[in-house]
């Protein structure tokens, strides 16, 4: 089955205007959290192309930081990308905006939340943030660069609940994963639990994205009204009952709102 960033590397660019360029590029899109190491074989066969091909964008990228070689002989991403979502993080602006309320949140939920933009099918995790007082206790997971489904993870379903129906079908993946026993692959399941979400405001994942988690989101806008992100808040099943997924929500809405205040484009 193929993955989503495999997806991307084959159609975000069908007709591209200079093809060894798109071509470049898709090698740096096979690498992700779950592959962060390939080999110029793996990368030959994963993008359709020779190995001497494979390799010689390699060295490219290589020569200019954008990909190191690896004493196993494979290659893994470099320090010149990290520059760059450096950049992006800090033009986005959205570090000063958010991340302090993000770790009020946190407090107040005794749970790690969650910050992620739309990207695609899928939800791109920017920030995570932690509860003080059980940071001994609870796994710390920096999500910089993690990705998940839109339609099974609880801050992807209230970000896609917040989108015109109408563009709901490009944001959904037209084969979806199973991943936990709970997940919900039907598309008028998916469907109809978007119009739930958007009706009650936010989103609740019922362990659809990982076995014994719950987890409850709601949509980020600007100032001007434009959906630019979503935030969530999950914990153990056991945790996370009826009642304390309802308390978050509260919680989570109204971080939502004051993000809102924060965030001018």
């Amino acid at each position: 089955m193929m993955n989503n960033k495999e997806e991307i590397g084959m159609n975000w660019a069908q007709d591209p205007k200079v093809k060894s360029l798109a071509k470049a590029l898709r090698i740096l899109e096979c690498f992700s959290v779950d592959t962060p190491e390939l080999g110029v074989t793996e990368l030959a066969e994963m993008n359709h192309i020779t190995k001497s091909n494979a390799h010689n964008i390699l060295t490219t990228f290589q020569q200019g930081g954008y990909v190191v070689k690896q004493p196993n002989g494979k290659y893994a991403l470099g320090l010149q990308l990290l520059e760059f979502s450096y950049i992006i993080n800090q033009h986005l602006g959205y570090p000063r905006a958010v991340y302090d309320l993000l770790t009020d949140l946190a407090n107040k939920t005794g749970e790690i939340v969650y910050f992620g933009l739309p990207h695609g099918t899928d939800v791109l995790y920017l920030y995570v943030a932690h509860p003080i007082a059980r940071m001994q206790e609870l796994p710390y997971r920096d999500m910089l660069g993690e990705h998940a489904p839109l339609y099974c993870t609880g801050i992807g379903k209230a970000i896609l609940s917040a989108m015109p129906e109408e563009e709901w079908e490009d944001h959904i993946t037209p084969v979806r994963t199973p991943f936990t026993d709970a997940t919900v692959t039907d598309h008028d399941q998916i469907i109809e639990e978007l119009w739930r979400t958007r009706r009650r405001g936010y989103a609740i994942d019922n362990c659809g994205r990982e076995v014994n988690v719950r987890c409850v989101g709601a949509p980020v806008f600007s100032g001007t009204g434009r959906l630019v992100a979503g935030i969530s808040t999950s914990g153990p099943a056991s945790a996370m009952t009826d009642e304390k997924l309802l308390h978050c929500s509260k919680l989570v809405v109204d971080t939502a709102r004051r993000m809102r205040e924060r965030i001018y484009h």
